[in-house]
C-alpha cells in the first residue's frame, strides 16, 4: 500500500497544478467574457452540444500534441513514459476547461459554472487515471510509436468525452433563459 502513496501524491499534485496554471486563467477570462456580452450567440440545443463535444475531441488532440511535443523535447525521445505521465495527470483538468469554456461561451453562462466544471475535471481526472492505471506499464521505456500516440489519443478521446458529457449534465440551465427569481432561487 506505501507505494500507491507516491502516485496518489503526484497525481493530485499534478491535478491542482494544471488546474491553478492552466485552467483557471481560461475560467476566469470565459467570466469576463460573460459578463460584459449582450447575448449568447446559441441557444441549448443538440447543436451547442455537439459543438461541446467536438471542442473535447479538438482538446484531446491538443493535450496530446502538447505533452508528447514537451516529451519530445525536452527527453530525448527515447521513452514513451513521459509523454504519457504528462497526458494522464497533467492534461485531464485542462482538458476538462475545454469543453466548460466551448459551453459557456457557445450558450452563455449556466447557473452552475464551478460545480459543473468541477464534475467535468473529476470525470476526467478518475477517466484518465484509470486508463493510465490500466494500460501503461510504469516500468516501460519504449520509444513513441504511432501505436503509443494512438492509445495516448483513445485515452485522451474518452477522458475529454466523459469530461464533456459531466459539464453538459452538471451545468443546468443557462442563466438568460430563467427568469429573475429562479435564478436568486439558485444563488440561495
Amino acid at each position: 500500500m506505501t507505494s500507491l502513496a507516491p502516485w496518489v501524491f503526484g497525481a493530485g499534485s499534478a491535478a491542482l497544478f494544471s488546474t491553478l496554471i492552466l485552467a483557471v486563467p481560461a475560467m476566469l477570462a470565459v467570466r469576463r467574457i460573460l459578463a460584459r456580452r449582450v447575448s449568447a450567440p446559441l441557444e441549448r440545443n443538440a447543436l451547442e452540444r455537439h459543438l461541446v463535444l467536438f471542442a473535447a475531441v479538438l482538446g484531446a488532440m491538443g493535450a496530446l500534441a502538447t505533452a508528447d511535443g514537451i516529451a519530445l523535447l525536452m527527453f530525448d525521445g527515447s521513452s514513451r513514459e513521459p509523454g504519457t505521465v504528462l497526458a494522464s495527470f497533467v492534461a485531464p483538468v485542462p482538458l476538462a476547461a475545454v469543453p466548460w469554456v466551448a459551453g459557456e461561451l457557445l450558450s452563455g453562462a449556466s447557473v452552475r459554472p464551478l460545480r459543473a466544471f468541477v464534475a467535468a475535471a473529476a470525470v476526467a481526472c478518475a477517466t484518465s487515471w484509470a486508463i493510465h492505471a490500466l494500460v501503461w506499464d510504469a516500468q516501460s521505456r519504449e520509444p513513441i510509436t504511432p501505436l503509443t500516440a494512438t492509445i495516448q489519443l483513445a485515452a485522451l478521446f474518452l477522458a475529454g468525452h466523459f469530461a464533456a458529457r459531466a459539464y453538459l449534465a452538471a451545468r443546468g440551465a443557462a442563466l438568460e433563459a430563467l427568469p429573475p427569481e429562479a435564478v436568486a432561487l439558485e444563488r440561495i
